[in-house]
């Protein structure tokens, strides 16, 4: 389900730069002040005759007072989940726009504002004043209304910023289902169902994303885990299943591909060694 939030913040004091984590995608409708924005590679400033569109994730952020030292901002969260919707939603009208999307790689948008964009930020206001019950729907109809006037007048940097956006929610959701099945022993055709992608387009994301193929990988994850519980003093031949292995065979075969020992060797190795530290 897509989430969509929207706050009023003011403030009257000077603020230092702050590390921020942006869960959700962030519509920033500056109406008095300066914020400076820094992502990793990229720095955006917006001022009051402006507005941008922010992708989630880590970035710094500093506000700068006006003359009047009043600060204030409307802002419209939404999630990745949104975006996606909408793009379905009005696909019969996007498949229209003439458009060359670019490769940009900025994690935001800036615009001037226009007539509309100020009396939306108006309309953004007056929702506070909704039931809870109706709320919520028309802070999606508003998202929707002002994704339609931003692909009317900025087609290609919307489109861009979209298909950036989509790139980076399928890296997340692949690391995703990846790091939450490392002992569940799943293949690649399962592993790519779960992320709704291709098995070619899967492994290819996950070398990009791991730089090693995914066998490697997971051998190397589960071998990981299974040093650490044999660490611990736990059974070899309970280790196996715990690390995604049908049987302790398979399984004392990998750890020797990996460490060049027996599990039960190496766990006798660290017995000795831990008990002639003791003795010493």
């Amino acid at each position: 389900m897509a989430a969509f939030n929207i706050f009023h913040y003011i403030s009257d004091r000077q603020a230092p730069r702050n590390k921020i984590f942006l869960p959700q995608n962030l519509v920033s409708l500056l109406e008095q002040g300066e914020k400076v924005v820094y992502y990793a590679n990229s720095k955006t400033t917006i001022t009051e005759d402006q507005f941008a569109i922010l992708s989630s994730g880590n970035c710094l952020m500093t506000e700068k007072l006006p003359l009047n030292n009043n600060y204030r901002s409307t802002m419209l969260f939404f999630d990745n989940t949104a975006l996606t919707l909408f793009f379905v939603k009005y696909a019969s009208i996007i498949n229209k726009i003439s458009s060359k999307p670019g490769n940009t790689k900025k994690p935001f948008l800036v615009f001037e504002k226009d007539e509309f964009i100020r009396n939306y930020i108006t309309s953004l206001k007056l929702i506070q004043t909704k039931a809870a019950s109706f709320s919520d729907k028309i802070t999606e109809l508003k998202f929707e209304e002002l994704m339609l006037h931003l692909l009317e007048k900025y087609p290609d940097e919307i489109l861009a910023f979209a298909a950036k956006n989509q790139e980076a929610y399928v890296d997340f959701e692949i690391r995703k289902v990846v790091e939450l099945n490392i002992t569940n022993n799943l293949t690649l055709g399962e592993l790519a169902f779960l992320c709704h992608t291709s098995v070619s387009t899967f492994k290819r994301k996950f070398i990009k994303l791991y730089n090693e193929a995914p066998g490697q990988y997971f051998l190397l994850q589960k071998m990981t885990i299974a040093k650490s519980l044999l660490l611990q003093n736990e059974n070899p031949g309970e280790v196996f299943y715990k690390v995604g292995y049908e049987n302790h065979s398979s399984f004392s075969q990998s750890f020797k591909q990996v460490y060049g020992i027996s599990p039960k060797q190496f766990q006798q190795q660290n017995l000795t060694v831990s008990q002639q530290l003791l003795n010493d």
